[in-house]
């Protein structure tokens, strides 16, 4: 039987923002078990209050207890219609239950009606099951990165939520039947780059030392 929720922004649910930091440290505990290191976990309480306070947090809660179950925060950059997530965290009692898809519909749905046409996540590679979630969840792999400060490379995902061909003719490449043929040409354009200018632990080589320089001028 399915757990009743009830998806709401942190503020209107009043989740404090230590609940919230609670929840995301958890959750990088399960990437550090697997061997994943990332910046983020080392995050303090302010610093994870900064990056919060730029941010829409959704939260999902049981409907009958009212319990926190998992959080997702959203970057949203109006003018290009984008908004960019991170530090999706779902509580491990209730782990494989879909609280996370179900958090992504309602937040969708509330993204669209605001005029937010796509959503931009990153994600570990050697994280399979968070690979593996955003594909079940309508995301396109569209990018490929490393960086000195993670031991990992990551995925850029893409999640079309609405198209609006008046205003946004690009969002005709995000249609069937050109979204599969465009999110291959972006991911392998920036595989290509990485590889060419950085080496394998996320450095810059001397071609992505020189490339960077030039972009300076």
């Amino acid at each position: 039987m399915q757990r009743d929720i009830v998806i709401k922004t942190s503020k209107e649910a009043e989740v404090s923002v230590e609940e919230l930091y609670r929840l995301f440290k958890a959750a990088y505990q399960n990437w550090t078990d697997c061997g994943i290191y990332t910046p983020a976990r080392d995050k303090t309480l302010e610093q994870f209050t900064q990056d919060v306070s730029r941010m829409v947090t959704f939260v999902a809660l049981d409907a009958n207890t009212n319990e926190f179950l998992g959080m997702h925060t959203l970057k949203l950059n109006k003018r290009k219609g984008r908004a960019d997530g991170a530090n999706l965290a779902v509580s491990p009692k209730v782990q494989h239950e879909g609280i996370a898809s179900r958090m992504l519909q309602t937040e969708a749905q509330r993204l669209r009606k605001n005029g937010y046409r796509y959503i931009v996540e990153n994600t570990a590679i050697p994280a399979t099951w968070s690979v593996q979630w955003h594909l079940k969840n309508g995301y396109r792999i569209v990018g490929y990165s490393r960086s000195e400060k993670r031991n990992y490379a990551s995925y850029v995902f893409r999640k079309q939520i609405t198209v609006d061909v008046r205003h946004h003719p690009a969002d005709l490449l995000w249609t069937k039947p050109l979204a599969p043929v465009t999110a291959k040409l972006r991911y392998w354009a920036t595989y290509i780059a990485t590889s060419i200018c950085k080496d394998k632990a996320g450095r810059l080589n001397l071609i992505g030392r020189m490339a960077k320089r030039s972009l300076k001028r």
